[in-house]
């Protein structure tokens, strides 16, 4: 399988105690990612997986191919690479711009004000970390090493979906209308829910006074997102395949440089 350029960027490597992130190198590391994808969000999270997916139990798709691949590999673990690799994420720097839907997320959004943007954009996705693993330690390396690439390619800004559980939209119908209130995207930059999956995030809700109860409930990935500046666009989308209502997160990097990039410009 082909990756977002080769395999040899290698400038990531961003290690704590036993724990190492570092970008996908060959096949057989990209198939661990691939292998940890399937049993979090098929096996834990009960996303509904084909037949062929279900055989060969790894979470793959058409996209995989235009994506970089950070991986979190514990090197305490003895045992085969497919073991060691304790967390993931995919970023698509869309290289392939000419080629129709290399982004996952043109499939639920209009992203095509992100393209034409004047500046490097970078497409995450895929998220996903062991469940013995979900701490802050690892999500602090994963962020450290995602700044190290933002900072290499000079990305301007970040996108891609994330997920509330569960399709059933009147369960988040607060928290859809709090986030379109709040953190709606400029217009310049906001991604819109495709026609015929669009769900209107605005509701009679009334959520006045609860603003900081609705935050809390927020699902761990959006609110980590809200934390580092990131807005949304206009419109949720069911996932069926993944049982989930998907929101579009749109992420300006100099948003995230105070708090990451600045160790990297100093030197």
């Amino acid at each position: 399988m082909a990756v977002a350029e080769d395999y040899s960027s290698s400038f990531i490597s961003n290690k704590l105690g036993s724990l190492e992130v570092k970008l996908a190198s060959n096949n057989i590391e990209i198939d661990a990612a691939q292998d940890l994808r399937y049993k979090v969000f098929y096996e834990e999270m009960n996303a509904n997986p084909s037949s062929s997916l279900r055989k060969i139990k790894r979470d793959i798709d058409p996209y995989d191919q235009f994506f970089d691949h950070l991986l979190v590999i514990d090197h305490d673990i003895n045992s085969k690479v497919e073991n060691k690799v304790v967390g993931t994420y995919r970023l698509n720097r869309g290289l392939v711009r000419g080629k129709k839907n290399t982004f996952y997320t043109s499939g639920e959004y209009d992203v095509s004000k992100l393209i034409k943007y004047d500046g490097n954009i970078l497409e995450l996705g895929r998220s996903c970390v062991h469940k013995n693993y979900r701490n802050g330690k690892t999500m602090q390396l994963l962020w450290k090493s995602i700044a190290t690439y933002v900072f290499n390619y000079d990305i301007k800004i970040m996108f891609g979906c994330a997920s509330f559980p569960g399709v059933d939209v009147s369960q988040h119908s607060e928290a859809l209308m709090y986030l379109y209130k709040k953190y709606l995207a400029p217009k310049n930059i906001r991604p819109f829910a495709l026609e015929e999956r669009y769900i209107n995030m605005k509701s009679n809700v009334e959520n006045l006074g609860k603003e900081m109860l609705i935050r809390k409930k927020l699902p761990p990935l959006i609110k980590g997102y809200l934390r580092l500046g990131a807005f949304v666009g206009d419109g949720a989308v069911i996932d069926r395949d993944f049982n989930t209502l998907d929101v579009c997160i749109v992420l300006p990097t100099k948003q995230v440089a105070s708090r990451y990039l600045s160790h990297y410009e100093r030197k």
